[in-house]
């Protein structure tokens, strides 16, 4: 009948209770009394009456104890969330009608919310009741174990307590009360936030200001302070800043701004801006002038004025200096050049060859034999001239050899024949002789000049042969320095190759696109063979005057007139612009698909090395110009092909003869590689042996006598005279 309201039914039931106990004590009045006039048969009725009501009373009043320990119960689980039913209490000594899940204890007196400022204490309560009695779990944003970084936290059975909180400790704190029955939670946010322990601090203070008679102004100040402050404007009248009053007078309070409106005379002064709290003061003042007219203020204009007159006066005194010192140092300068009109000092550079001694070892080798060294020195020269032209400027001095040296006059240069980084090869006339000219390009360096200077010297020791580029004469003094070489009308061996290589059916037939026109030169068979043939015959030449060529390839081959071919480039480092041929390392670019594998591996050359070389150029030979080792890219990878034992494949127009020699150049041990005297030998029997080269005559060539050769120098000098430079 009481519905949800357990309160109305515990009072109900207590009345129930109270109703019944009054009537047992009315029957247990009434009971003796019978007895004692009734006869002992109706006694022992009265008795079993007695007992019959007693044991009724007893039942309606466990009765009534059961139904309210049920409401009690289904309050709880209505609280709880948990059903009617309760848990199983077997096993735990517990009654089922008697377990509850957990409700807190003062549920209207938990907060959600607590703003504290920095240094405070707070103490989270979370007191929860139920059976069995539940544990209490705290969590700081879902992790129970956490720490602090300034203070210590301290938990009791139903609280959670922090001292000198600060706003690291602003979090959402849960506390979790659970027992078997169920669990129960309450979030608890937390907001810390910083004060200011200190006195007002000054954020803004008033500045000085100036005003006219009748004129309206402000003064603004501005103060931080988190504690409760009191602000006030004070005055001090003066007549000047230091002629003051010692009357003060409050003008406001807890205003930030000070209005000045109508200013009189009376109002200037100190105006100070105060402002206290319980842990101190903090003043701030500006001074007010109050003047008649703007007259007053011309003093600090005209200040002014004058410090700006003053520093543009500067400007133009120190504009002035400089120009002097320019207008002097110009005037110098024009006089020291008179001067020179009559005498120059030049800065040049003497180039100075040192050439080895006749005779050596038998090693062959290049570099301590005839190998000339080149050194470049600096030094300063005058020269003294009467006119006004100024005297040719040459920065290096070369020696004068009068037997190669040849006027400049006699020299008509032509079109470029090609270039390099720092060098160029022209065509030139002389005599009425086509010839080649090589020299530096601008930019070029000192070792530019020492490597072409080396070069000439080079084939002045080598001498004259017909398989060779020859040195005809040098143009070294007064001017730059050209060295004056034999001309080859058809370019170097590969590039001739390539443009007159043998075209196949398709290209002939051109079904794709138009058909090519056939080369110039038809190269047959035999002529390879004596292109291999007349290179042999150079480099024999060359080892025979101890000379490394250490760069043999077509392309460092010339082709004259009537298929001669003259080796150039012998003996030298070069700049070589090909990348398909050279690779970059410390020491230079070089030419790594045509160096032995001892030259690879150790850098050492020798006449042997050449041998190697010169089996790679018959294998360009034989394919018309082609490229060696198209796959490699790298010295490394090189190197271990070579190691492997691997050789390039013999090439499709290629007589087995020719590749045997090729391979035989390519033996990895360099003393097992037939010199190249037995190779000019079986060149020769190779040609002799098939009947149509019966009419090859180079092997036949007479050689010119060398300019070394010291028997035939005297008898030939006329001669050699009148025809180096004819080609």
């Amino acid at each position: 009948m009481c519905g949800s309201n357990s309160w109305c039914c515990n009072v109900a039931s207590i009345m129930t209770r109270c109703l019944l106990l009054l009537l047992l004590l009315i029957v247990q009045f009434h009971i003796p009394t019978t007895t004692a006039r009734r006869t002992p048969v109706a006694s022992q009725e009265l008795s079993r009456d007695y007992d019959d009501i007693a044991t009724n009373t007893t039942q309606i009043v466990n009765n009534m104890n059961a139904d309210d320990d049920a409401a009690d119960a289904d309050d709880d689980d209505k609280l709880s969330g948990a059903p009617s039913g309760g848990a199983s209490g077997s096993g735990s000594g517990v009654d089922n009608a008697k377990l509850f899940a957990p409700r807190f204890k003062n549920k209207k007196k938990m907060r959600s919310l607590y703003t504290l400022p920095s240094g405070a204490s707070i103490s989270l309560n979370c007191q929860a009741l139920g059976n069995p009695e539940p544990n209490i779990t705290w969590y700081r944003k879902d992790v129970t174990n956490w720490t602090r970084t300034y203070g210590q936290i301290r938990k009791t059975r139903w609280s959670l307590s922090m001292d000198d909180l600060v706003p690291e400790d602003s979090n959402q704190y849960t506390c979790k009360a659970c027992n078997s029955v169920g669990c129960l939670s309450h979030v608890m946010s937390v907001m810390v936030s910083d004060r200011v322990n200190h006195k007002p601090i000054l954020l803004k203070g008033p500045a000085n200001l100036t005003l006219m008679i009748n004129e309206s102004g402000q003064m603004e100040c501005k103060y931080l302070s988190d504690l409760t402050s009191k602000k006030a404007w004070i005055f001090v009248p003066c007549k000047s800043s230091n002629d003051c009053s010692p009357n003060r007078t409050v003008l406001a309070s807890d205003v930030d701004v000070l209005p000045l409106t109508n200013v009189t005379l009376e109002q200037e002064g100190w105006y100070t801006c105060t402002e206290s709290n319980s842990l101190g003061q903090t003043n701030s003042q500006a001074y007010l002038r109050v003047v008649r007219t703007r007259e007053a203020n011309m003093g600090s204009a005209m200040r002014k004025m004058v410090t700006f007159v003053v520093l543009v006066i500067a400007m133009l005194i120190l504009l002035c200096i400089i120009f002097v010192v320019y207008a002097v140092r110009k005037m110098k300068h024009e006089r020291l050049l008179k001067q020179r009109i009559e005498t120059v000092h030049q800065w040049t550079k003497k180039v100075i060859i040192y050439k080895p001694s006749s005779g050596g070892d038998s090693s062959g080798s290049m570099d301590t034999m005839i190998m000339p060294v080149v050194r470049i020195e600096k030094q300063r020269t005058t020269v003294l001239q009467s006119g006004n032209e100024p005297v040719p400027f040459n920065e290096y001095e070369f020696p004068l050899d009068s037997n190669w040296e040849l006027a400049r006059g006699q020299l008509v240069l032509g079109a470029t024949l090609g270039e390099g980084a720092f060098g160029r090869v022209v065509m030139a006339e002389v005599n009425n002789a086509i010839v080649a000219v090589k020299m530096v390009k601008e930019g070029h360096t000192d070792d530019d000049i020492a490597s072409l200077v080396r070069e000439m010297e080079v084939m002045k020791i080598i001498g004259r042969h017909i398989n060779i580029i020859n040195l005809l004469g040098c143009c070294s003094q007064s001017g730059p320095l050209y060295v004056i070489v034999e001309y080859a009308p058809h370019g170097n061996l590969k590039d001739f190759l390539y443009k007159n290589r043998p075209l196949t059916k398709e290209q002939l037939e051109g079904s794709h696109s138009p058909p090519l026109a056939p080369p110039q030169h038809i190269i047959t068979e035999k002529d390879l063979i004596k292109f291999a043939h007349q290179i042999a015959r150079g480099m024999d030449y060359l080892a025979s005057r101890r000379c490394i060529h250490r760069d043999l390839a077509a392309r460092n081959v010339l082709v004259s007139d009537d298929y001669v071919l003259k080796i150039a480039d012998f003996g030298l480092a070069r700049d070589i612009q090909s990348t398909d041929y050279y690779r970059k390392n410390t020491n230079g670019r070089l030419p790594i698909k045509w160096m032995a594998p001892e030259s690879l591996q150790e850098k050492f050359y020798d006449s042997q090395s050449d041998v190697w070389s010169y089996g790679i150029l018959l294998w360009e030979i034989m394919t018309f110009g082609g490229q060696p080792y198209p796959a490699i890219m790298s010295a490394e990878e090189l190197y271990s092909y070579l190691m492997s034992g691997q050789r390039m494949e013999k090439p499709a127009k290629c007589s087995m003869n020719i590749y045997i020699l090729m391979r035989q150049c390519w033996h990895f041990d360099a003393s097992a590689r037939p010199p190249f005297t037995e190779i000019v030998e079986y060149m020769d029997k190779l040609l002799q042996a098939k009947e149509e080269y019966l009419d090859v005559d180079i092997a036949n060539l007479e050689t010119p006598p060398s300019t070394s050769d010291e028997e035939e120098e005297d008898e030939d000098a006329s001669d050699m005279e009148q025809s180096r430079y004819h080609y």
